[in-house]
Formats: structure tokens, sequence, C-alpha cells
């Protein structure tokens, strides 16, 4: 079975199919989807390109994350908010 998106889910919910008791159960199992809230930062080439940095954990699936691989994803933030830059407009 797949994941409901989270917009059909609020969707229901004002349609009174679903209850708030039966939206939480599903969050819980992890059948809702999550709304995308990250933002996508630039940073600028020598000839004026913009381009996007990608950090990502290889071989990583289905682990979870040490302390370590906290703290260096928290410091590879605070880098990626120092040199980059939000593209104003879409």
């Amino acid at each position: 079975m797949g994941k409901v998106a989270s917009t059909d889910v609020e969707k229901l919910k004002k349609a009174g199919i679903l209850s708030k008791k039966a939206i939480s159960e599903m969050e819980k199992t992890g059948n809702v989807s999550k709304k995308s809230k990250s933002v996508t930062r630039f940073i600028k080439t020598a000839d004026g390109k913009m381009v996007t940095p990608r950090l990502y954990m290889r071989g990583g699936r289905g682990s979870e994350p040490s302390k370590e691989m906290n703290k260096f994803l928290a410091e590879y933030q605070n880098l990626l908010e120092k040199y980059t830059t939000v593209k104003e407009g879409k």
C-alpha cells in the first residue's frame, strides 16, 4: 500500500470522511506523506552560473543516523547558509 498525500488527507478530513483520530493513526504508521519544506540554495560559479550543492549519505538506506552524522549534517547546514543564497522568484 502506498502513502496518501497530505493534501488528500486534508480534503478527506474536510469532507468528514476521516476523523482526527484516524489521521493521527495514519501519520503514526507512516501512511501519510509529508509536505516538502526545503529551500533550494545556490552558489555562484566563477563564470556566474548558479549551482546547487548536494550532500547525501550513500549506502545508508534504512539505517538510523549516528550522533556524529547528525552533528556533521548540522555543520554542513551552517556552511550552506553561510556560503549560499536562495534564488529570488521561482
